[in-house]
């Protein structure tokens, strides 16, 4: 399974990685150079927006994902499951905190404990929200596979995407396969 690092732009989606099982570190005081060097040392992938971050890191064979600014934290959940095969569904046995990355255990029926910094989860009205945003990406993700399947397919109003031309496009699809 694949490990994430993530740069201090990228909470919000270290959150979501973690709830779907992913070791994930996030620390937003980590300076660029720390992030390179973690990455490096324990085989974790880099999530930024950062442009330069992002440049470094592969110019060293660090393998770096680059986020759009953009982009919400759902495509950027399709955009990642699309390249990584992320599995965009909750398995509570996998979960892990949200909070510190730690390893969740199962206290109770409908309730966990994180083995590293003692927050508890529960099953409560929150629950619900879980399902709705990893359902809306799952939704994205298929409509960017089929986009990408079917590349002469029109993508915009008179545009045959096979001919595009922004620079931001080519990127947007360049970190897509």
């Amino acid at each position: 399974m694949q490990k994430f690092i993530l740069d201090a732009m990228m909470g919000r989606l270290a959150r979501w990685l973690r709830i779907l099982g992913y070791d994930t570190l996030y620390n937003n005081s980590y300076e660029d150079w720390k992030i390179i060097k973690i990455a490096q040392n324990e085989k974790r992938i880099i999530v930024t927006r950062d442009r330069g971050l992002c440049a470094r890191a592969l110019k060293i064979g660090i393998e770096c994902f680059l986020a759009l600014p953009a982009d919400s934290v759902i495509i950027t959940l399709a955009k990642l499951s699309l390249k990584y095969d992320i599995d965009l569904s909750v398995n509570l046995d996998a979960s892990r905190c949200s909070v510190c990355n730690g390893i969740l255990r199962k206290v109770e029926k409908n309730k966990w404990l994180c083995t590293s910094c003692n927050k508890e989860y529960w099953k409560g009205k929150h629950w619900s929200t879980i399902p709705e945003i990893l359902i809306k990406a799952q939704k994205e993700r298929e409509k960017m596979y089929e986009q990408y399947k079917h590349p002469r397919t029109r993508s915009r109003e008179g545009e045959d995407s096979s001919q595009i031309s922004k620079k931001s496009d080519r990127e947007e699809i360049k970190t897509i396969k």
